[in-house]
């Protein structure tokens, strides 16, 4: 339980250092960027003593090395704010094939075991909402490309020696990528919660805490579900 919060707080910490490593372009920053990051995603392994995770340190290790002989080190940044939202897009994405059920869907059923079974009205509602997340993340790491791609002075173009006929400054670029696209996800998350308690009224939950703390109870069995199916 530990480990898990341990982890929890460093993926908090790691937009905050890493638009600061941003901004000041310090190998020093974009290396406590890149630890906080990976400590986020193996912490509970290493704690468990998984070996593939253990395998992992070293390797982060080397490119945190190597990231000091490099003449732009902030490049690895620009790589968790695209390839997060594009894995959460795939993540619901793909339940909405022909064959499955949608993301929420699987979480509504979850949330109410044990309780009333959902109005009829819920189901075509969880496949909209799925595909309505699915197509924000999509927007969210699309917008962060091309803010990538186009900042100023050391974007995805410029640092491969082309200057795009547009530019933002990479304030811009870090500003957005690094904490208005999560107040964005945080604002999806209680207008949509706001809109289905007046919707549906009737909830196994008593307040959004509670949602929250449920739903996130049971997403590791969603995701795990995925897994066996890869």
């Amino acid at each position: 339980m530990r480990s898990k919060t341990l982890a929890t707080a460093c993926a908090f910490a790691y937009p905050l250092v890493a638009h600061t490593a941003a901004l000041r372009g310090s190998v020093a920053w974009v290396i406590a960027a890149i630890v906080l990051l990976a400590a986020s995603l193996l912490l509970p392994a290493l704690m468990r003593g998984n070996g593939a995770a253990w395998a992992v340190v070293p390797i982060v290790a080397a490119g945190c090395w190597a990231l000091q002989k490099v003449a732009t080190p902030v490049l690895p940044l620009y790589v968790a704010p695209v390839l997060v939202p594009t894995f959460m897009a795939w993540v619901f994405g793909h339940t909405l094939l022909s064959g499955e059920i949608p993301l929420i869907e699987q979480l509504v059923r979850l949330l109410h075991s044990g309780s009333d079974e959902p109005e009829a009205a819920v189901w075509p509602y969880a496949r909209r909402l799925t595909l309505a997340w699915t197509i924000f993340f999509i927007c969210l790491a699309c917008t962060n490309l091309l803010l990538a791609a186009l900042a100023d002075p050391d974007g995805l173009l410029m640092a491969h020696g082309v200057r795009p006929a547009i530019t933002v400054p990479q304030y811009w670029w870090s500003l957005f990528a690094n904490l208005i696209a999560y107040l964005l996800v945080a604002a999806f998350l209680v207008i949509e919660y706001a809109y289905r308690r007046h919707r549906f009224p009737q909830q196994p939950f008593r307040n959004f805490y509670d949602f929250a703390k449920q739903a996130s109870a049971a997403m590791p069995k969603l995701l795990r579900r995925d897994a066996d199916e890869l």
